[in-house]
């Protein structure tokens, strides 16, 4: 009997897997030539207390996308989708596709360093740029630190903000929409003790009177 409530006692706690996934409409253009930018901030709910992975899809029309520079942050995570794609130490300018229908993950294709072609929007699947660094000098040689990795075993809720800022005049970009994806655990509590002993309480009655029509 007294096992029996030990082992009640110190069980720990079940863990689920879980997965969240919601889509924001923006539709709003970036401010051309300005570092203030355009934040797209969204406060969620979620079971989910701590994160195992994170897909953001970007959804983004025209522009000159070697123009843009965008992150995603919560909490304490942070990681860098776009920094001037395509920009390298002779090509300052980058890419000149224009637009994104983009899901991005940490174990595909580096952003920056893809091929596109000019005029044509950027879809599939690749990991974010990563650079952390100034995007007037990044290049494609600059080292990759922030991935969506950084939000591994945070909480789902709370704040989530996606930055986009255009760098160079000319073309004006749109953040149509952007949705985000996270999976990860939820624990599920033990009973209190004060709900285990009643329990015990009822196993051990039971128990001494299955003993006494035996006899013993």
């Amino acid at each position: 009997m007294r096992s029996l409530l030990l082992l009640l006692l110190s069980a720990p706690a079940a863990s689920a897997e879980l997965f969240f996934s919601q889509l924001f409409t923006v539709n709003k253009l970036v401010p051309d030539n300005s570092t203030t930018g355009l934040t797209s901030s969204q406060t969620i709910n979620s079971d989910i207390t701590s994160i195992s992975s994170v897909q953001v899809t970007l959804n983004m029309s025209g522009g000159w996308n070697g123009d843009l520079y965008a992150y995603l942050a919560h909490d304490s995570g942070f990681t860098v989708l776009l920094n001037r794609i395509g920009s390298t130490s002779d090509d300052a300018f980058g890419s000149g596709s224009s637009g994104f229908n983009v899901t991005f993950g940490d174990d595909w294709d580096d952003i920056h360093t893809a091929s596109f072609s000019d005029g044509d929007p950027i879809v599939g699947y690749f990991s974010p740029d990563g650079r952390n660094v100034s995007p007037f000098s990044v290049t494609d040689n600059s080292s990759r630190t922030a991935f969506l990795s950084s939000f591994t075993g945070l909480a789902g809720s709370g704040l989530w903000e996606l930055f986009v800022a255009d760098l160079s005049g000319g073309d004006v970009a749109n953040l149509d929409s952007w949705n985000l994806e996270i999976a990860g655990t939820t624990s599920t509590a033990i009973p209190e003790p004060s709900s285990i002993l009643p329990l015990a309480g009822l196993f051990a009655a039971a128990v001494l009177r299955r003993q006494r029509r035996r006899g013993c």
